[in-house]
């Protein structure tokens, strides 16, 4: 199960996150019941951040050791409408690292957006992998998330659609051709809608 996806920015500085969603519980409300919803929101806002913060570290190093810039990213989504090559990361959160159990997040980022997904330990991360791709690919389509991402707040109920039909509840699904070209067509349905 995927406890969380999100998007935050990977240019110089602090990230910023762009949007994110929580599938999971992390056990916080079981350990204090006196927490109210509005902490609960804060304490896991903080969490991702802080998980947005590892992945734009992570993607800083790769980026400096690649010598690839990000205008060539950039400029290769602008002009052919392809996704660009992404750095892709992987790492290991131990229990009580940021959240209260043991978790690992696969990451993906070119031009100035990068895109995560917090999972559980005992899923496949290649699988992981492969539908982050995956919805990378349809909120570029539908949402246009690496070429105007400031944009992508605005355009929220695009990413819900995306989402839950490419990760419902959180869960990865094995896709094979026939099931991804139908669920692209109901993600045209409901954006149409």
């Amino acid at each position: 199960m995927v406890y969380a996806f999100l998007i935050n920015t990977i240019v110089p500085g602090t990230p910023r996150l762009i949007y994110y969603d929580i599938y999971g519980q992390d056990g916080v409300a079981d350990e204090s019941r006196d927490i109210t919803g509005d902490v609960l929101k804060s304490i896991r806002k903080a969490q991702i951040q802080l998980v947005s913060e590892r992945v734009h570290s992570e993607y800083q190093f790769r980026r400096a050791i690649s010598g690839r810039s990000v205008e060539e990213d950039v400029l290769r989504v602008s002009n052919d409408d392809t996704l660009p090559e992404f750095e892709v990361g992987f790492f290991r959160l131990g229990m009580g690292e940021i959240f209260n159990r043991e978790r690992y997040v696969v990451w993906l980022g070119a031009g100035y957006t990068a895109f995560s997904v917090v999972c559980e330990i005992s899923e496949n991360r290649l699988l992981a992998e492969s539908v982050l791709r995956l919805l990378i690919r349809y909120l570029q389509e539908h949402v246009r998330v690496l070429t105007q991402p400031s944009e992508t707040g605005l355009r929220s109920e695009r990413v819900g659609v995306v989402l839950n039909t490419f990760l419902p509840s959180g869960n990865l699904l094995f896709l094979n051709h026939r099931l991804i070209r139908q669920l692209e067509k109901e993600v045209d349905n409901q954006i149409k809608a």
